[in-house]
C-alpha cells in the first residue's frame, strides 16, 4: 500500500500545508495588472521548474506570462523596445521582488 507521502493531498483546514497557506494570505502577491484584460497571476512551483528548464529568454518570458503570452507580445509588438524591457523590469520586481533581473541566472532583457 502506498503511503501518505508518496502522494499527498491538502484537504482545506488540515495540516501544515493550510496553515502555512492562512500564514502567507495577508502577504501574497497579487496578479500583475496590465491591461483591464490582462492580470498576470504570480508565479507557481511550476512554473518555476519550467524556467529552469530553459535558457531561452522568450521561453522563460512566455512561460512567466502562461495564458497572456500572445496577448502581452501583442500590446508591446509596435511599441519601443525601451517600454519592453521597461514593462519587464517591472513585472520581474512585482513577481520575484525588486532586483530579481539582477541576481545571478537573471538578465537585463527579460
Amino acid at each position: 500500500m502506498a503511503s501518505s507521502d508518496q502522494h499527498p493531498t491538502a484537504p482545506d483546514g488540515v495540516g501544515r500545508f493550510h496553515e502555512l497557506q492562512q500564514e502567507l494570505a495577508p502577504q501574497r502577491r497579487a496578479p500583475y495588472r496590465l491591461t483591464a484584460d490582462i492580470a498576470i497571476p504570480p508565479v507557481t512551483r511550476g512554473q518555476l521548474r519550467a524556467l529552469r528548464a530553459t535558457r531561452d529568454d522568450d521561453e522563460q518570458m512566455a512561460i512567466v506570462l502562461g495564458t497572456h503570452a500572445d496577448a502581452v507580445e501583442n500590446l508591446f509588438a509596435d511599441r519601443p523596445v525601451d517600454d519592453w524591457y521597461a514593462f519587464q523590469r517591472d513585472l520581474y520586481a512585482h513577481l520575484f521582488g525588486q532586483g530579481a533581473a539582477e541576481l545571478p541566472g537573471g538578465s537585463a532583457g527579460s
